[in-house]
């Protein structure tokens, strides 16, 4: 995913003699990949900062930190189910754009889509199932905060989704252009690592209480 591909470029004289402009830097010398890459080591930090402040306040009186008891798997688990898959998905989209398999590459971007837009529709399913509000108190401030935070991050990804899918049907991405679609894929990859992150953090550690 992260090896240079090296091809001939063609000079600006040439680009304008007919037939659809390349779409898209070629290998890891285009911006967009090294971009993103800053963008996730920035946003592991929030995540990192806001999951220390949920580790700082169970641990403070009083002992009830979970109203209701210990969450219910339901919902994050399938969440999780969902964002693996995706990775999966998304893998094999860029796998195959490498190979040349356009039809493939493109129905792998299809169906990481929909697991995109099915893992949103579960989080306000989530959210709709929680017996207390945002402002109830600490907990349900940080639950909300966090949740909300990488579910902003899944709506980014979903938008990346239904762009590269866009061009990808429309032809504008071979196996030698297809940076966006790694990006795309090295996106979920983050988006799911963290997911791990807020899952473990939410719904498995107040069973340890």
């Amino acid at each position: 995913m992260s090896e240079a591909i090296h091809t001939n470029v063609p000079m600006r004289n040439g680009l304008f003699e007919g037939g659809r402009l390349p779409v898209g830097a070629i290998g890891t010398s285009a911006s967009g990949w090294w971009a993103v890459w800053f963008l996730m080591f920035s946003e592991a930090a929030l995540f990192a900062y806001l999951f220390f402040s949920y580790f700082y306040f169970s641990v403070q009186p009083p002992a009830n930190w979970v109203p209701g008891g210990p969450p219910s798997f339901l919902y994050p688990g399938i969440q999780t189910a969902l964002v693996l898959a995706g990775c999966a998905s998304a893998w094999f989209a860029h796998r195959s754009i490498r190979l040349g398999q356009q039809l493939f590459a493109i129905v792998a971007l299809l169906v990481t889509f929909l697991l995109c837009s099915d893992f949103i529709a579960v989080q306000f399913l989530d959210w709709k199932d929680k017996p207390f509000p945002l402002s109830e108190s600490t907990y349900s401030s940080l639950y909300y905060l966090i949740t909300g935070a990488h579910l902003a991050h899944v709506v980014l990804g979903w938008i990346m989704l239904l762009m590269v899918l866009i061009w990808a049907a429309l032809g504008y991405f071979d196996r030698v252009r297809h940076v966006p679609i790694a990006v795309t894929a090295v996106y979920w990859y983050f988006v799911a690592a963290i997911w791990i992150g807020v899952f473990f953090t939410l719904t498995c550690t107040p069973y340890f209480y």
